[in-house]
């Protein structure tokens, strides 16, 4: 079962790695796109709200990606400072709550799409939104005339990898003797994102 999770993170990374690069190379394309179009006093409207969108997605996968790369921001004195036997305590106790982030995550992402209740009403918006107040199935982007629910799609995706990722490197970390996790971080400092 470990063996499986950790198969799944660093398939996950890859596919992660790759929609990261094509929406940042899409995203100044979209900008360009608009740019020459309002110079040319023909904007392309949709291309700005897109481009909103993208900035989203290449965030909520950034994060999931730096958390299973550990290259996310970070403080590290306090750690770096500790005993070894502390440190691996420590780096734990850091990877559990990450967990517990993606868990929380995840638990509001199913509140927030409430896929039961649609599954109850038959996949009905209209009906949906009737017995629950949200709307969130109902409304559409501005310019694009998408429902907007296509683009929130990224919220439990990304939480649900970050779940993979965090049981990943807990398990790993876990694993892991205290003085090699000393040497990881070192390394993985220098490493960064490859």
């Amino acid at each position: 079962m470990v063996q499986v999770i950790h198969c799944l993170s660093d398939c996950i990374l890859r596919v992660e790695r790759g929609a990261v690069r094509l929406l940042a190379f899409a995203l100044p394309l979209m900008i360009i796109a608009n740019t020459v179009g309002r110079a040319f006093r023909s904007p392309i409207y949709f291309m700005d709200e897109l481009a909103i969108h993208c900035m989203v997605w290449i965030a909520m996968i950034g994060m999931s990606l730096t958390l299973k790369t550990r290259t996310a921001v970070s403080v590290t004195m306090l750690v770096d400072a500790v005993p070894l036997s502390l440190m691996k305590g420590m780096r734990v106790l850091i990877d559990v709550i990450i967990v517990a982030f993606a868990c929380i995550l995840i638990y509001l992402c199913i509140g927030w799409f409430d896929p039961v209740a649609l599954a109850r009403v038959g996949f009905d918006f209209q009906e949906f939104s009737g017995e629950t107040f949200n709307f969130m199935y109902q409304d559409t982007t501005n310019t694009l005339g998408m429902k907007k629910f296509w683009f929130w799609l990224i919220v439990p995706v990304a939480a649900t990898t970050t779940l993979v990722h965090a049981l990943s490197n807990l398990l790993k970390t876990a694993a892991t003797p205290a003085a090699a996790l000393k040497h990881l971080s070192a390394s993985s400092d220098a490493r960064g994102l490859d």
